[in-house]
């Protein structure tokens, strides 16, 4: 069931239900956050993709829950405090998880970028020309061994 199938708007939820389903999307979270933070440091890029549709989808009901908490406050005035205090702890663990995974992500990246930028010198160095004077006073057209046609690779840093 996709995220807008079915899904019962917040704004008709009981109090004490939305913050249920607000626990659960948290706790949800904070999970596949943390498993993907260990797979990233672990460099198992495939089992990172994996994890994509079902964090998309929880970031989702997520996101739209917390937004409309945050446009009608009084959504949650009603519901016991003890659990409005036990999402409020599950949101700073989602918080300290995410940051986590950003710093994850920064050095996965890292790591990506240096390997590119690696290839893409060894690739130049392979296809530079020669300087200086071959056998008879003539310029040396190219080093012996490089490639036919130079490839071309290119980093863009943005992203």
């Amino acid at each position: 069931m996709s995220a807008q199938q079915g899904r019962i708007p917040a704004e008709t939820l009981q109090p004490i239900d939305l913050v249920d389903r607000l626990l659960d999307l948290t706790s949800g979270l904070t999970s596949i956050v943390r498993r993907e933070t260990d797979l990233l440091r672990d460099r198992a890029q495939a089992e990172v993709a994996a994890l994509q549709p079902e964090k998309i989808r929880l970031a989702n009901d997520y996101a739209m829950d917390v937004m409309a908490v945050r446009g009608h406050r009084n959504l949650l005035d009603r519901a016991p405090s003890e659990r409005v205090s036990r999402l409020k702890a599950a949101m700073g663990e989602l918080d300290r998880a995410l940051a986590l995974n950003g710093e994850a992500l920064m050095a996965a990246k890292s790591v990506s970028e240096g390997l590119i930028r690696m290839v893409a010198n060894a690739m130049s160095e392979r296809a530079a020309p020669a300087l200086g004077y071959g056998p008879n006073a003539a310029t040396a057209a190219r080093r012996a061994g490089g490639p036919a046609g130079a490839g071309s690779l290119t980093l863009d840093s943005r992203a």
